[in-house]
């Protein structure tokens, strides 16, 4: 079969995209994949068939500031979600929808299998008849799951109460989107689409919704509601990380390693990043900042116990670790949690709040604010190192993530079974 990637260049869900794609060309199937000319080396290096944006937005290099969404700039979440929806889901959908188009005219794929922020490429999809597929390298984003709290506030599962809090803010969040609803529809019209009531009723276009994220880690001990599906976690490491050494002072130190870990993408995190190496200066321990593509080196200043890496690869650096401050990134939370380490998170935004959310529930690890001082980095980090319970949560809830499998393969599976019963 011929299967059409779309995705953009945001970040954490790039590598897990490819990583699907991998999978389904390994067991023989033609893969495309359409994204940001700063993807490309990603996916040829993956041996994917790879091609830009035309008209779509279309980043040249990753990680740099001026990233469009800017969405680190913004704390209210409603202006949150206007910026997405201006800079990738609504706006410049119509310009979306027609490169796809393009796309399937040139590849004639049998279906498409989309990120969750690309309408303009679901209604391509939708317009040209393919089973159209979603691909998430995390949690869930948008406010239709009604098994789960919504999105965005980082709340934890409860009674009464938390149901009917879930419902009022379920529908407050949905509401937030219809800002998008004019650009949409827009689009629609000029590909021959009749227009939507709300604006994410789009997302009824896929068929398969495959959820990069563990059940177990997700709150879940039922299966999730038809689309839905858990493919487990999407743990790839992207190119640019996968081949870095450690350096052997690190893979050497008797002291417990913390590592420190921001993001691969720019949210505005040097500082936080100077106050966790603030934080661990003088403690009996080894720091390790990876700084990825996201700050430039030079930008955050190394302390005597604390060693800055432009890049490293995660999976040989994290099961080195005893502890990990991170944002609160799906895949860095993932990974220190399937080997076992504790995290402290400091969520900067995006669906950080609510991997903290998770973290908490399961006892794996605490939570601080974005603008935590050195101080209180320092007492929690302690408060990981010397109370077990932490690394015991955090190892038993990691033996549930790795029973769950392989993620790319049962992904690729799944949306083999999509295309096949078109």
């Amino acid at each position: 079969m011929r299967f059409l990637f779309t995705t953009f260049e945001g970040g954490g869900h790039v590598a897990p995209a490819l990583l699907v794609a991998r999978r389904l060309r390994d067991t023989g199937h033609e893969v495309a994949f359409l994204s940001d000319a700063a993807n490309r080396s990603q996916a040829e290096d993956a041996g994917l068939a790879f091609e830009p944006w035309r008209t779509a937005p279309n980043r040249v290099a990753m990680a740099q500031a001026d990233d469009p969404l800017q969405d680190w700039k913004r704390r209210w979440p409603p202006a949150v979600v206007r910026a997405i929806c201006d800079a990738v889901l609504a706006r410049p959908a119509l310009r979306y929808a027609q490169d796809t188009i393009g796309s399937i005219e040139r590849f004639h794929p049998d279906a498409v299998i989309s990120n969750e922020l690309l309408f303009g490429a679901m209604m391509a999809a939708e317009r040209c008849g393919l089973p159209l597929g979603l691909l998430t390298a995390n949690v869930w984003c948008f406010p239709t799951r009604t098994d789960l709290p919504p999105f965005g506030p980082g709340f934890r599962p409860g009674g009464w109460f938390a149901a009917r809090r879930d419902r009022n803010a379920r529908a407050m969040i949905a509401s937030w989107y219809d800002h998008a609803l004019p650009d949409l529809n827009a689009a629609r019209r000029a590909i021959g689409l009749p227009p939507l009531d709300r604006a994410l009723d789009q997302l009824a276009a896929a068929k398969t919704i495959m959820l990069g994220t563990s059940q177990a880690f997700d709150f879940g001990e039922e299966p999730p509601p038809a689309p839905f599906a858990y493919a487990g976690p999407l743990g790839e490491v992207p190119n640019w990380a996968r081949s870095a050494p450690i350096p052997d002072a690190i893979a050497a130190a008797t002291a417990p390693i913390v590592l420190i870990s921001f993001s691969t993408t720019f949210q505005g995190q040097a500082g936080a990043i100077a106050r966790c190496v603030q934080a661990l200066a003088g403690l009996p321990v080894q720091g390790v900042v990876t700084l990825g593509p996201a700050i430039p080196p030079g930008s955050v200043r190394a302390a005597p116990n604390v060693a800055v890496l432009t890049e490293a690869s995660h999976d040989r650096l994290v099961p080195l670790a005893a502890a990990v401050i991170a944002h609160g990134g799906h895949g860095t939370v993932i990974r220190a949690l399937m080997h076992g380490v504790p995290i402290v998170c400091m969520p900067m935004g995006r669906d950080h709040p609510e991997n903290a959310a998770r973290i908490i529930h399961h006892g794996a690890g605490l939570r601080l604010s974005r603008s935590a001082s050195p101080r209180s980095i320092r007492a929690a980090v302690m408060r990981l190192l010397r109370q077990p319970e932490f690394a015991r949560a955090a190892k038993l809830l990691g033996a549930r993530i790795r029973a769950e499998g392989d993620g790319g393969r049962l992904a690729a599976k799944a949306f083999l079974g999509m295309a096949g019963s078109r």
